[in-house]
């Protein structure tokens, strides 16, 4: 099985993303984004988002949406490959909305209720459920309590070994204070890992890498406690974005156990979203019955960071 997995793309920046017809040449078998699929505070209006009435508000989410779904690339990879994403904060509202308590904030009601209709129409779209709608005034996008796209999982059927379960998380409609997921969502991933055989691959998709970073990081929340405590049952491998590269970091236990966060961020944008060097980053696991192997790219090419290879029945690191 392949997995490829990447994050933060711009049909605004970069109406060409070649990105999408490298993924492909790859043949995955699934491709996972991990936040940031429109940018929603780019410098691309004379209005920031936050100021903008409702309605303005949700027009310009809509578009941008639309015009990464009519992207020619993106449009055959999703058409090819089964796609499932989560969002983060630009997709969500803007940057750093975390540091401002937006979630909490009723003078922003409305634009959270559009950029939840939107984003649940397009992983609709995505996983081939429903096409995204092609005008604003369509019912589906107008529910006046429209839910968050909270947690969601995928199991995947390794040919030959054990399952794969995809936890497909939401770090933004619970992330207050010192709070990432939330407890119920917390809950849910728990009582799911539990239930699953005890061989398992669990491959959890979050917006932020988990350590190691400044700014959105895992290790500035309680949850990474909470984390940390499953992966000395369970084996935990993290997706992770945000950055606009790629990366690899090892987060230990304490029975010595890991776990492991891949980050492939950059797949369309710049290192400053529109300014500064050009991405064009992903990231693929492959995974047989025995083993889960990591490679990152860039510009179509194998990156500099080095493969990784993990033993799956015992969980450590291949030398």
């Amino acid at each position: 099985m392949k997995i490829a997995f990447t994050s933060c793309f711009s049909a605004t920046v970069f109406a060409e993303q070649p990105v999408w017809r490298q993924i492909l040449a790859h043949k995955p078998d699934a491709l996972v984004l991990t936040g940031d699929s429109i940018y929603i505070d780019e410098l691309t209006h004379p209005t920031h988002p936050k100021a903008m009435a409702d309605f303005e508000f949700f027009r310009l989410v809509a578009v941008k949406y639309r015009q990464q779904l009519a992207q020619a690339d993106f449009a055959a990879l999703i058409a090819a490959v089964p796609t499932y994403a989560i969002w983060d904060d630009h997709d969500f509202l803007w940057n750093e909305c975390y540091e401002e308590k937006a979630i909490q904030k009723k003078v922003y009601a409305g634009h959270i209720r559009a950029s939840r209709a939107l984003f649940n129409a397009y992983c609709a779209h995505l996983e081939g459920k429903q096409q995204f709608p092609a005008d604003d005034s369509d019912a589906r996008l107008w529910s006046a309590d429209e839910p968050a796209p909270g947690y969601r999982r995928v199991v995947m059927d390794v040919p030959g070994g054990a399952a794969v379960h995809l936890h497909l998380t939401d770090g933004r409609s619970w992330r207050v204070n010192r709070t990432l997921l939330g407890a119920k969502q917390r809950t849910d991933i728990g009582l799911a890992m539990e239930a699953a055989p005890a061989d398992t691959l669990h491959l959890v998709a979050s917006g932020s890498v988990i350590e190691a970073h400044k700014g959105d990081q895992w290790g500035s929340f309680e949850d990474l406690a909470w984390l940390r405590e499953l992966a000395k049952k369970h084996c935990i491998a993290c997706l992770s974005g945000d950055i606009h590269a790629n990366d690899f970091h090892r987060i230990p236990t304490d029975n010595g156990r890991m776990v492991y966060d891949f980050t492939a961020s950059g797949a369309a944008i710049r290192r400053a979203i529109w300014i500064g060097t050009e991405c064009q980053n992903f990231g693929l696991l492959e995974i047989d019955a025995t083993e889960l192997r990591g490679q990152w790219f860039r510009f179509g090419k194998p990156a500099a960071l080095a493969p990784v290879t993990i033993n799956r029945s015992n969980w450590q690191l291949q030398p």
